[in-house]
This record gives C-alpha cells, structure tokens and sequence, in this order.
C-alpha cells in the first residue's frame, strides 16, 4: 500500500517535471532538426554552438541546483517566509552569474580557431552563439522558477508554458532563418535568436503568473526580491558548487567530445550532434524522474522520515530502469529512420554523417540505460546534500574514463567517433555503480541515525 501511495506520489510530480524537462529538450532538438535544413556544415557548426550554450547553462544551473532542495526543506517544515528568501537570492544569483558568461561568448571565437576547429566551422558557430547568448539570464530565471514550483508542489504552470513554447519557437525559426512575415533572413543565427526571445517571454509570463496567483501568496516568492541575504545566497552557493562543478565536468567533457569530432572530420561531428541530441531528448524522461525523486526525498528528510526517503529511492529507481530500457528501442531498431530526421539520407553530400549517426546510435544505446541509472541517484543525493561525492564520482566519470579512455579508443586505436562514445558510455557506468552504491549507504546511515532523532 505504501509503496503504490509513493509511486503515485513520484508520479505526481515527475509527470509534469517530464514534460517541462521533454519541452526544454525540445528547444535543442527543434533546433537541431532545423539546422539541418541549411545542409550538414550548418548542423556541424550549429551543433557545436549549442554544446557550448548549453554546457555554460548546465554549469550555473548547478549552481543554483540546490535552490529546490533547501525550499523543499522548507516546504517540508513549513517555513513560508524562508522560500521566499530563497528565491529572491537565487534569482539574483542567477543574473550575477550570466554576465561574465556572456562575455565569454562573445569573445569565444578565437578559443576554437586556436582549438583546431575549421574558420567556416566557427565563423558559423559564432553567428549561432552572439544570438543565442542573450537568452542566458532568462533561461537561469526560468530553471528557479522551476525549482521552486516544483518544490511548492505546483509545476504545472511552468508545464503548460514550456510545452506551449515549443510551436512558437517552431515559427520564429522559419521566420528569421528565411526571411519570411518581413523578418530579417539571419539562417543559423536566427535559430539562435529565436531561442533567446523564447526564453525571455517565458520568463517574463511566469513571473507574472506566479505573482497574482493567490493560492502563492503565503510564500512570499517575491517578498525579497532586490535585497541580499548573505547568509542565505552563501548557502545556495556553498551547496551548489560542487554541482556547478559536476554539471560543468559533465557537460564540458560532452564539450570536449564535440571538438574532438570535430577535429577527426565535420561528418563525425553532426553524426555526434545528431546522437548526443537524441538521446538527451529521451533522457529528460529519466531527468524528471530525478528531479521528482531529488523534491520527494528532501520533503522526507526535511520532516525526519530517512525511512521513506528510502523507499523514494528505490520506486523511482525501478520506475526509471523500466523507461530507459523502453526508450532504447527505437534508438536499436530504427538509427536510419532517425538519422533521417535531421538530413535526407537520399543526398550524396549527407550519406556521410548519416552512416556514422547510424553506427553511433548502437552505442548510444548502452549510454542511455547507464546514464538513467545515474540519474536516479544524483537527484537522491541532491536531496541528501551529499554534493561533493557526486562532484568527485562524476568528474573521475567522465574526464578520466569518459573523454579520457574515449581518447585512448578513438585516437591512439583510430576507432575515431565510436571509440569515444564507447569511453563516454564506460563512464556512466562507472558513475552509475558508485553512486547507486552512495546513496545506498548514506540512506542506511540516517536510518540508524532515526531512534536518536526523535
């Protein structure tokens, strides 16, 4: 009986988490299938743009990731004024956070002709970046809003918002690659532009939303918003950090695999953003899975219960390993079909990137069931703020073993992109066991711990 209550629970929650995290996805995958439309060298420089948008957005979103389990905390004990602090200090983070960045991407040219990426390549991927960057604050203001609905027990807003973007981010697309309703022609740079003015409205809505709903009013969301609270914003960063630097390892090394593509040949390169997009898009499942899990286990901890926070884990891992094995099918049984989603197979000029997209989608099939194991744990032990464990396991994952034995593979035995992609995928399961093994342990930790609690 307990058990189906939690699975409901779980599902309560990870249900509308999937789609907000499938409607964000989308924004990548939406983009990524319309550059493909401007020919395999757009993708190529396009897809290297947006791994590097996207990496610099999962690095402070890490810093922020604890933002949810410090408000489900309070959620949980009933402390409304501290919510409100709490997202009053990491919306200003957030913004503090963005400027430096946005530096960077503007200035970020010369880092990837110094890289050995070819001038048409990165003149492209330049294009993509300067338009796409100033999405970043709204992006980072969204992903707390995010955090705190959730947290609150009310995500559907943000749901409804995310997958209603998906439509208009399709037409501002088409308008500003092309041309068309008197809209400057802007190709890959409108893809960029287009993202960015997607973000900005839907932060501007939520935040509207959110301020006149009534039944939010008793947590104060924007009671401090303006004024800083050391103690609090030092928390939100002492906590996030070790995040920040496990979503920035993470997506770095995915980084890194994308120049490293690049260098052996531009078909591996759009092959590796056809893959990596697919199965990222599949995964934001096994994200909201993780998410659900991180908000449920720290609701329990927050009201003394390490006991059920414990089955939290375990329902989630047993729901997730069922809908990552399920979503490897399609990804076994239909790579050209997929691969033919992005660029007509039937063109001589793409056969190239589509033999490899095919190849590599076999392996990233073994990736995908690794990487939703992993998942699992990371949001259980977010939610134990056990972040510096997860920093340590996932930077050994993914530079040591992941780029580190892909390099070995791919360069020094010349198996080039499917070498790297084994190493990446060696990764995840070795990060998947260790931390699986973690949260097991620090989980029966607090158990023992409970007759002294009460």
């Amino acid at each position: 009986m307990q058990t189906s209550l939690e699975i409901r629970a779980l599902l309560h929650l990870a249900i509308p988490l999937t789609c907000i995290q499938v409607a964000e996805g989308m924004v990548n995958i939406v983009d990524t299938l319309m550059m493909g439309w401007l020919g395999p060298t757009a993708l190529a420089a396009g897809g290297l743009g947006a791994v590097i948008f996207w990496t610099v957005l999962a690095l402070f979103t890490g810093l922020l990731e604890m933002t949810g389990a410090l408000a489900a905390e309070a959620y949980g004990a009933e402390d409304e004024a501290r919510v409100g602090v709490i997202t009053a200090q990491a919306l200003l983070l957030s913004f503090s956070v963005s400027l430096p960045a946005l530096l960077l991407f503007w200035h970020l040219g010369g880092i990837l002709l110094w890289l050995g990426q070819a001038p048409p390549i990165v003149a492209q991927t330049m294009a993509y970046l300067r338009a796409m960057m100033w999405g970043l604050p709204a992006a980072l203001g969204l992903f707390v809003f995010k955090e705190i609905t959730t947290d609150l027990m009310q995500p559907r807003l943000l749901t409804l918002l995310k997958v209603g973007s998906i439509p208009v981010n399709v037409m501002l697309n088409d308008a500003l690659m092309f041309g068309i309703w008197g809209l400057p022609q802007l190709g890959l740079a409108g893809i960029g532009g287009s993202s960015a003015l997607v973000f900005w409205g839907l932060f501007v809505i939520a935040a509207l939303c959110l301020r006149r709903r009534r039944d939010l009013r008793r947590w104060q969301l924007f009671g401090s918003i303006g004024r800083l609270n050391p103690p609090v914003f030092k928390e939100i960063v002492h906590l996030g950090w070790p995040l920040c630097f496990d979503y920035g390892t993470e997506f770095g090394a995915l980084t890194a695999a994308a120049l490293l593509m690049g260098h052996w040949s531009t078909d591996w390169l759009a092959a590796h953003r056809i893959v990596m997009t697919t199965t990222e898009l599949l995964l934001m499942l096994s994200w909201g899975m993780s998410y659900a899990t991180a908000m449920r286990t720290a609701h329990k901890l927050g009201a003394g219960r390490p006991d059920t926070a414990k089955r939290v884990m375990n329902v989630s891992l047993l729901l997730n390993c069922g809908l990552v094995c399920l979503l490897a099918v399609p990804l076994w049984l239909l790579p050209e079909t997929i691969a033919g989603l992005y660029l007509n197979p039937r063109l001589p000029e793409n056969q190239g990137t589509v033999q490899a997209a095919i190849a590599l989608f076999k392996i990233g099939v073994v990736f995908q069931i690794f990487q939703g194991f992993r998942l699992i744990s990371l949001g259980t032990l977010q939610g134990l703020r056990d972040t510096y464990w997860l920093a340590t396991v996932d930077f050994v994952a993914h530079w040591a073993i992941g780029l580190g034995g892909g390099y070995v593979l791919g360069q020094v035995l010349q198996w080039q992109g499917l070498g790297l992609w084994w190493g990446l995928a060696l990764g995840q399961l070795f990060a998947a066991v260790l931390l699986g093994w973690r949260v097991q342990s620090r989980l029966r930790q607090r158990i023992r711990e409970l007759p002294e609690m009460s």
